[in-house]
């Protein structure tokens, strides 16, 4: 790894530290009165599409009571709603667009466009918050690979499943989508779990 890349590896761990450190020392403030009321049996509490997407780009930075009421209201949307919250993964992918220091070089990136619309079509692609996988490939070697190669990205898998497996590295493919427009080049320091996984034996996952 370059020494640039590895000080742009260091600059997202520190935010990434950062980012959970403020969710661990988090506190819901206010009155009973002011928390959001219990949900009923059966509605949305949480949900898990892509690697990221509500913990790292919805108010990462904020105070933590603006940044806790927003990641709830997110993780409680209805799909119908998911739309509403382009707006704020627009303002969290400027940030990471310029952690290389080139700005407009991110996935879906318009460099042509206003500063205010550049990140438009990429907030929106992430605010459907799903993983799209194709049922009729057994192939399954890539991260995020039917929306890659439906948006003709550079370095996208042809044939292959996507999804998300065991053997993923979600996060590093995630955030070099993010801050270098490519699948490979920012990586967190972590090349395997502790424990091994499997795509063909259940459980998938090894024991905690």
């Amino acid at each position: 790894m370059s020494r640039n890349l590895q000080s742009l590896a260091g600059a997202i761990a520190a935010l990434a530290l950062c980012v959970v450190l403020h969710g661990c020392s988090s506190r819901v403030r206010g009155t009973s009165r002011e928390l959001p009321a219990r949900p009923g049996l059966g509605a949305p509490v949480d949900r898990i599409g892509r690697a990221l997407t509500g913990n790292a780009l919805i108010h990462p930075l904020g105070p933590d009571d603006v940044s806790d009421r927003r990641k709830e209201a997110y993780n409680r949307a209805a799909e119908a709603d998911w739309p509403q919250f382009t707006e704020d993964l627009q303002r969290t992918l400027a940030l990471y667009d310029s952690f290389d220091g080139t700005c407009g070089n991110q996935w879906r990136a318009d460099r042509n466009a206003a500063p205010a619309l550049r990140y438009r079509a990429l907030a929106r692609t992430l605010a459907d918050d799903r993983l799209w996988i194709h049922s009729k490939l057994a192939v399954c070697t890539q991260y995020l690979a039917v929306e890659l190669a439906e948006l003709a990205t550079p370095g996208a898998a042809t044939a292959d499943c996507g999804g998300r497996t065991p053997g993923h590295d979600a996060v590093d493919v995630f955030r070099s989508l993010l801050v270098l427009g490519k699948t490979a080049g920012v990586d967190d320091g972590i090349a395997q779990d502790d424990h091994g996984t499997s795509t063909a034996e259940f459980p998938f996952l090894a024991a905690p």
